[in-house]
């Protein structure tokens, strides 16, 4: 009912009813909390999945990893809702905008960029490049992104 490879990544549900779990054979789990079973899986990235984060209206998974796609679940209808060939390199981090409904998502990746992808129709809305080499997280403020990197720094994009 588990991984059969090493687990990586974890994300809630914004209700805290599901959890969703990743791992280094491509393959999703979502979980139900209240009874501990796995309820569903998803397959279709090529390479590890490392990252997992559900929409804030909890309708939606995205996912991403080494492969450089971010996978986006319908989990309603439990299948691929979108595929997006996002970055050159692996995703290290994706995060849903919390303050404007879940109107974007932003992705980092070793490629060095961040990048900001629009939830209507997940077109990239801008490249933000700055940082000297990885990029390895991002956190998503009212009115602004922060990135932070392997060159030992923290940007605020506004």
């Amino acid at each position: 009912d588990g991984h059969w490879k090493e687990v990586y990544g974890v994300g809630f549900h914004p209700d805290g009813s599901l959890c969703s779990t990743t791992d280094f054979g491509g393959v999703v789990q979502v979980w139900d909390l209240r009874t501990g079973k796995s309820i569903h899986h998803f397959l279709g990235h090529a390479k590890r999945v490392l990252c997992t984060e559900f929409s804030p209206n909890g309708f939606q998974l995205a996912t991403s990893g080494d492969d450089g796609f971010i996978k986006v679940w319908d989990l309603r209808k439990r299948k691929q809702f979108a595929s997006i060939p996002a970055h050159s390199n692996l995703v290290t981090q994706i995060q849903f905008d919390r303050y404007h409904n879940g109107e974007f998502l932003v992705s980092t990746s070793f490629d060095a960029t961040a990048k900001v992808w629009s939830t209507r129709d997940w077109t990239m809305l801008t490249t933000m490049r700055g940082h000297e080499g990885k990029v390895m997280g991002v956190d998503l403020l009212k009115d602004s992104i922060v990135t932070c990197g392997f060159d030992k720094t923290l940007k605020l994009w506004r």
